[in-house]
């Protein structure tokens, strides 16, 4: 295993640490899973916290301080001297888990790769301010600009909203009704 760097490893199950020798890329966590798809085997070390819905990917300091972070796409870049939530790398089985801890290809991914795979997913960053928030349909699992809400509800634990898009296609095929796809679809069930 890589060695990880003293800001990275908190005392407890589960700590605040800032940026130093890292910096780091926030998704949120509906599209962020396709990045991670798209990345494979090119990733290094990967975060998920599930009560603030992203996902992070570390970089080295200052690699990503030119990149745009449009609102429609909720991106997030962790610079020094920010704060992030980090459980122990044995794991923290809370809201705050590690999916890739630091192995064989280290802490960091290359920022290059993480770009070239994040605008796969979403399209050029430079080109996203002032459209559609990217969402990610619930039946096909495609992110979209081009999507509906189906269905809205509130966490009882935390309280936070969520809310199930479905694409144009989808909700063409379905109605919005996520039993119809299941009695649609070919194959296992």
């Amino acid at each position: 295993m890589t060695a990880v760097p003293a800001s990275l490893r908190p005392e407890a199950p589960i700590g605040m640490k800032y940026a130093d020798t890292w910096n780091a890329v926030a998704t949120p966590n509906d599209w962020g899973r396709c990045v991670l798809d798209a990345l494979k085997d090119r990733t290094g070390a990967v975060l998920e916290d599930r009560a603030l819905r992203h996902m992070v990917w570390f970089i080295p300091p200052g690699r990503a301080d030119g990149w745009p972070t449009p609102e429609p796409l909720r991106l997030t870049v962790y610079r020094a001297g920010d704060g992030l939530l980090v459980p122990r790398l044995n794991g923290y089985r809370g809201v705050n888990v590690w999916l890739r801890t630091p192995g064989a290809n280290g802490l960091f991914t290359d920022p290059a790769t993480l770009r070239w795979a994040i605008e796969g997913v979403v399209g050029p960053l430079g080109q996203a301010g002032g459209r559609s928030p990217v969402v990610v349909c619930h039946f096909c699992a495609i992110p979209t600009r081009d999507a509906q809400a189906i269905d809205e509800w509130e966490s009882f634990n935390t309280g936070t909203p969520h809310v199930r898009y479905a694409c144009r296609s989808c909700l063409n095929a379905t109605g919005g009704d996520r039993g119809h796809l299941r009695d649609q679809r070919k194959g296992p069930r």
